[in-house]
């Protein structure tokens, strides 16, 4: 127990004296109320070790029997092996039998035979360099030998390698005192420690025998725990009791007869988990399915009022419960805290719980619908297609401001030109008067007006004071919290010191920054009084005077020549060039702004070969060079909803301007080439060139360049370029999606691919079912994966991706094969039946339970061949165990 054992096999030499008394005192401490902290559940198997006298000499030969058995069982096997007396030494005694009759003896009597420390002294291949017939024919009657050194046969003779291959390994301690029990073992898979299980583990030891030190039973972070149905019209109304159905953190099989319910199970966990949420762009069909599935009895749904589907899972070493009632009451995810289920925030539970639900119809949708798969694979971590598409917005939205921006700015220039003839008549004036006379006065004034009001005032350096000022006062640090910190505690000196000497810095640079400000004011000041007794203001005031005698003089003499007009002439001109110098700010911010709008173009080009290559990496991560399917991306290559968006961005309505812009059958419309580049075998290197002369044409069309004659689409164009020109912004920022394109092999031909939509049911179901089950590592639940696969198919597919999957990943497949049952190995197999009109669980068990055998070759067409296959493959002569 303290080396961490679940199973022993207790086998002493030629006797089986001490196992009544261990037995028994394993029952008391069993039976204990307070067990002591080292105690842990240990199973027993009765065992002996033969020796055998062999034609080569004596043999040691381990006999292990089922824990009910005692030690009557031991010493029954051993007189039938010819050995009456001296038991418990392997010198004095030994068989009067041979090496494969004693094996047969073992066998009949209900046990297993293994081969004892085979490589070594006394064991069945010690000193063995060849294979002899005598040596194959006893390797042939066992099934597993116990081995000191593991690959002690990896560099002998090629046929005596490949028979030891055949057995199973097993690394056993051959302990003869307590100490050395646990020195080695070997992991052996059984859902219950019984001598069925080990024998069946041992027969088929490449997937149930493990000889590492690390514990191979290791779950996922993320696997579906329970299914509970309460009240729905044909599952979880017996007398009240739900309908439950525990499920393995491995490979989960879910089988029964035609209307057993299998179905139901799948589409309950996809509406507790809330994965009916996707199905309308995936899978069209299996959601009108799912819907009226959903719908209540009297609307031909299985649903009633009080209808209620909890699904356990485990997560990141926590239990949660997903609940969906039909009333829609309730909370939607409780949450085990502290011994009992708590409400919990749910989230969104879709990314909180991730999992995979297919059924073989969605399967069928995503063969013929491409889209449905890329979006698949965009919900994969590796492409999060979610975070791209929050970032895709965002550059999105810049560019349509940066547009509008633009149209602004150029708005504002507009009136340009007409600013500019003002200015030109104005002057013409402001000439003509200056020339009548007093135009030195006048044009003196004029420049020393203009050069005053061009230079700062005062303002400036009182605002840039006040601004210091106000900078100062933010300089600062707060108090230090003594309410937080113990004086006796010995560190809160030091840091309130760190905390003073902090506030002491601040403040002399608070200090500083007011004298700046002090300064500023001290610049004001002096600049203020130079300006008042420089040369040039006194010129300013003479030019003032001149002026003003000037108007008093036109004043006195009522003068039709009216100063105070060249006066508004002057303010006109003025206010004319402050317009037209604000027009060039503005025409440069539109050129910067025609500059971000072309990067930000860039961007979202940019974005979209992100996404296109993030794709490609997991296509590639996963697909690789796989045998049955072959996928690519072709940039913007999705043709399926051209038409549509482009009529929906510029507001055609469904039908209208069929030959501008597209006419399948006429082959015409500004569309026809571009959604005709397959069938026209135009390389997808030139999809990127004819979508921008879709644009560039459409453009050309609105802005009345166009030299062809378009009828109503021309004036279409024009008055929505008017009117509504964010929708060409729109038009800008559209590329059609990537076509993921699907290729499958032939398989007549190696290595030979053909296009996705030429294939059978079977090869497409072939292909997508290659992709489902090549990545990921949340649950994946499957309906049905091998309807239209032939049996080869689903023994080199759908078999051999479980076995490499369940391991990592939690997989629940419900299946009318056997082949997918047993020989993908199978660690909890249910089978459903529908009795009394309601759904039940028959039987759950592993395969090596006798009445889940019997059930699989009930209920399962094929079921006897799957075993026979499967625990026969090794060496192909032995048969499948009794069931």
């Amino acid at each position: 127990m303290e080396a961490g054992l679940d199973c022993v096999a207790v086998t002493d030499h030629n006797s089986g004296g001490w196992l009544d008394g261990l037995k028994s005192e394993l029952k008391q401490l069993e039976d204990l109320e307070r067990k002591p902290g080292w105690y842990r559940d240990l199973v027993i198997f009765p065992g002996v070790e033969i020796t055998v006298a062999d034609s080569g000499g004596r043999v040691h030969l381990l006999a292990v029997f089922d824990p009910d058995h005692d030690s009557r069982k031991i010493f029954s096997i051993l007189g039938a092996s010819g050995i009456t007396k001296n038991f418990g030494d392997p010198e004095k005694t030994s068989t009067t039998k041979g090496f494969c009759d004693t094996v047969e003896e073992i066998v009949s009597a209900g046990g297993l035979a293994i081969a004892a420390h085979i490589d070594k002294k006394q064991g069945l291949l010690e000193g063995k360099k060849t294979l002899t017939p005598e040596l194959e024919k006893s390797l042939q009657a066992i099934t597993a030998g116990e081995f000191c050194d593991l690959h002690a046969y990896d560099h002998v003779d090629p046929s005596l390698n490949k028979k030891v291959d055949s057995l199973a390994k097993i690394a056993g301690s051959d302990a003869h005192t307590p100490d050395e029990i646990g020195r080695y073992f070997s992991w052996i898979k059984m859902s219950q420690p019984s001598l069925a299980g080990l024998r069946l583990a041992l027969m088929d030891h490449e997937f149930c025998v493990r000889n590492q030190e690390e514990s191979p039973n290791q779950i996922p972070d993320n696997f579906l725990t329970k299914l509970t149905i309460r009240n729905m019209q044909h599952c979880g109304r017996i007398g009240g009791r739900p309908f439950i159905l525990p499920f393995h953190p491995h490979f989960n099989a879910v089988i029964g007869g035609r209307g057993t319910g299998k179905s139901t199970v799948l589409e309950s966990i996809r509406i507790a988990s809330r994965r009916d949420q996707n199905l309308g762009i995936e899978a069209p069909r299996v959601k009108e399915a799912l819907d009226k599935f959903m719908s209540l009895v009297r609307d031909k749904g299985v649903m009633l009022e009080e209808t209620e589907i909890i699904l356990e899972l485990h997560r990141h070493g926590k239990d949660y419960q997903l609940l969906w009632r039909q009333d829609g009451e309730g909370s939607v995810l409780n949450e085990y805290d502290d011994s009992s289920w708590k409400e919990a925030e749910p989230g969104d539970l879709k990314e909180r719980f991730p999992l995979s639900i297919f059924s073989q119809k969605q399967i069928d949708e995503l063969a013929s619908n491409p889209r449905g798969l890329l979006s698949i694979i965009d919900r994969t971590p590796e492409v999060n297609y979610k975070d791209w598409k929050a970032r895709w917005e965002s550059a999105k939205s810049q560019f349509i401001q940066l547009r509008e921006r633009k149209r602004d700015l150029l708005r504002h220039l507009d009136g340009e030109k007409k600013l500019r003839v003002d200015l030109v008549d104005v002057e013409r004036d402001l000439k003509q008067y200056e020339e009548k006379g007093h135009g030195a006065i006048l044009k003196n004034f004029q420049n020393r007006s203009q050069q005053k009001n061009s230079l700062p005032d005062d303002h400036v350096f009182q605002d840039l004071s006040n601004r210091l000022l106000e900078f100062a006062s933010s300089v600062e640090i707060s108090d230090f919290p003594k309410h937080l910190f113990d004086d006796q505690d010995e560190t809160t000196a030091e840091i309130k010191s760190i905390h003073d000497q902090s506030a002491i810095e601040l403040n002399e640079i608070n200090q500083s920054i007011r004298e700046l400000s002090k300064r500023v004011s001290e610049i004001k000041e002096r600049r203020s009084e130079r300006m008042l007794s420089s040369a040039w203001y006194q010129s300013v005031q003479e030019s003032m005077d001149a002026y003003k005698s000037l108007v008093k003089e036109y004043e006195d003499k009522k003068s039709s020549l009216s100063l105070s007009l060249y006066g508004e002439w002057v303010q006109k001109r003025n206010h004319l060039v402050t317009q037209l110098k604000n027009l060039d700010a503005i025409r440069t911010e539109a050129e910067s702004t025609e500059t971000q709008i072309t990067e930000s173009l860039s961007i979202l080009q940019s974005l979209r070969g992100e996404l296109l290559e993030k794709r490609r990496r997991f296509i590639q991560s996963v697909i690789g060079e796989n045998t049955y399917v072959r996928m690519d991306l072709v940039p913007y290559g999705d043709m399926s909803s051209v038409e549509d968006d482009y009529r929906s961005l510029l507001d055609l309505g469904e039908f209208n301007f069929r030959s501008s812009v597209y006419e399948q059958d006429d082959r015409k419309g500004i569309l026809w080439e571009l959604c005709n580049w397959e069938e026209e075998n135009i390389p997808d290197t030139q999809i990127p060139h004819l979508l921008s002369q879709v644009k560039s044409n459409t453009w050309l069309i609105a802005e009345g360049k166009d030299r062809g004659n378009h009828g109503k689409f021309d004036n279409r164009l024009k008055t929505l370029l008017e009117n509504k020109p964010s929708a060409f912004d729109q038009l800008d920022a559209w590329w059609p999606e990537d076509m993921l394109r699907v290729k499958y092999s032939k398989g007549d031909v190696r290595g030979k691919f053909d296009d996705l939509e030429k294939g059978s049911a079977g090869q497409k179901a072939a292909a997508i079912l290659a992709f489902l089950l090549s990545y990921g590592n949340e649950p994946l639940i499957i309906d049905q994966p091998e309807d239209d696969l032939d049996n080869a198919l689903i023994s080199d597919l759908i078999v051999t991706q479980i076995q490499e999957n369940k391991n990592n990943r939690q997989l629940i497949i419900v299946t009318h094969n056997p082949n997918i049952v047993v020989n993908g190995d199978s660690e909890l197999v249910s089978e459903l039946k529908f009795d009394g009109g309601l759904i039940q669980v028959n039987i759950q068990g592993g395969l090596e339970e006798s009445g889940i055998r019997e059930a699989i070759c009930t209920i399962m067409e094929g079921g006897k061949i799957a075993f026979d296959k499967r625990y026969a493959r090794i060496r192909g002569k032995r048969k499948a165990p009794d069931v």
